[in-house]
């Protein structure tokens, strides 16, 4: 029924031409109209096209897009979720990705096998097809094999895993106009070809858990960071357990970086000692605290001899998460160092009396004679 009534519209419609085609579906279906429907989008000049296919039953296969979609010359933006394949048979070389004005390609949980046969596989055939591709964004539970992006006009690329998995991959991005990065997931081998000039926001999260089957390479974090060395907003959220073992991973002063927020916990203050000391511009200071069941006993722990160890120019400070003696600690530092702090918004835990905490914070020393405080 369902697939009539939308065969019927698209009829009805044909002489007009079609900004977005949106199909979100369940449950499983032969997806014997869908060549059709991509047809009739595509001679409607289709500008964006929003997939969404989740069968729920292991024996359905894919579903595969018609190779008769693959050279659609209008579209703009490509959404495809679920259970889809992008394979195209490599013993075709007639066989090609042509999307001229692609610009939006987000790929959400769709099977994105590995790059077994170099720059014959269907990924890189999609990316080279896309001559004008500006944000890339790839969604997966369990990400593996070798990955070759070379992308030069893109400005956005967001790499996520949905669970934290055993992965195994190498990542080699060739995006030198890039000016967005994001990464949540179980870091591996990623190389960046070209210094990123142009970076403005990046944000990583990054999972390190006590596991005798996982190895971590403190050099896979230090080259990330070097290869985000410009950037002016920086989210880091590092999880797990391990972060006390790393050691020191950045590799130069962040001279650009002028927003930091921070997820601490128990394991990983270390770090956040680090980066401060790397950011000699930061402005903003937003941390979060983490509740982990951590055995680490880690806190903040005050420089013994720089006094000018915190960023000359922090103006605002916000902490979420307060609730004890590890938190008033680090708080008690930011207010008696930061110089020229116009505002510290404290948010306590749940159950916290905010009158209790503002009461003993406002008694700690404040080097900045304008700072605002504030609980809430």
């Amino acid at each position: 029924m369902f697939a009539h009534i939308l065969s019927s519209v698209l009829a009805q419609q044909e002489c007009g031409e079609l900004q977005t085609f949106r199909l979100q579906w369940k449950f499983g279906w032969d997806g014997s109209h869908l060549n059709a429907w991509l047809r009739t989008a595509a001679a409607r000049k289709v500008k964006e096209l929003d997939l969404e296919n989740f069968m729920h039953d292991c024996d359905v296969e894919n579903l595969k897009l018609p190779p008769s979609f693959f050279s659609c010359r209008t579209l703009v933006v490509l959404k495809l979720s679920g259970d889809i394949d992008i394979d195209i048979d490599i013993d075709t070389p007639s066989l090609s990705f042509n999307f001229p004005s692609l610009k939006i390609l987000h790929l959400v949980e769709i099977s994105l096998p590995s790059i077994i046969n170099s720059q014959e596989h269907s990924f890189l055939r999609l990316l080279s097809g896309c001559p004008v591709l500006e944000d890339l964004s790839f969604t997966t539970d369990l990400f593996e094999g070798d990955y070759k992006l070379c992308v030069p006009t893109l400005k956005r690329l967001s790499f996520s895993e949905n669970v934290c998995n055993e992965s195994d991959y190498e990542l080699e991005i060739n995006a030198p106009a890039l000016e967005y990065f994001n990464f949540e997931g179980d870091l591996r081998d990623i190389k960046f070809h070209q210094k990123l000039d142009n970076l403005v926001q990046a944000n990583v999260e990054s999972y390190v858990y006590e596991d005798e089957h996982k190895k971590f390479n403190r050099e896979w974090l230090f080259r990330i960071f070097t290869a985000l060395n410009n950037v002016k907003f920086l989210s880091f959220s590092p999880y797990g357990t391990e972060w006390h073992n790393v050691g020191n991973i950045y590799p130069s002063s962040f001279q650009n970086l002028v927003q930091l927020d921070f997820n601490v916990s128990d394991c990983n203050w270390p770090m956040l000692q680090d980066l401060l000391q790397n950011a000699p511009n930061l402005e903003t200071l937003v941390v979060t605290k983490e509740y982990t069941y951590d055995k680490s006993n880690l806190c903040w722990k005050e420089p013994q001899y720089d006094r000018d160890y915190l960023p000359s120019d922090l103006t605002s400070f916000n902490y979420g998460g307060f609730e004890g003696l590890k938190d008033e600690e680090f708080v008690k530092y930011i207010l008696k160092e930061a110089r020229v702090l116009k505002t510290a918004t404290i948010q306590v835990y749940r159950g916290k009396s905010k009158e209790n905490v503002l009461e003993k914070l406002s008694m700690f020393p404040r080097r900045s004679t304008t700072c605002l405080l504030r609980v809430e």
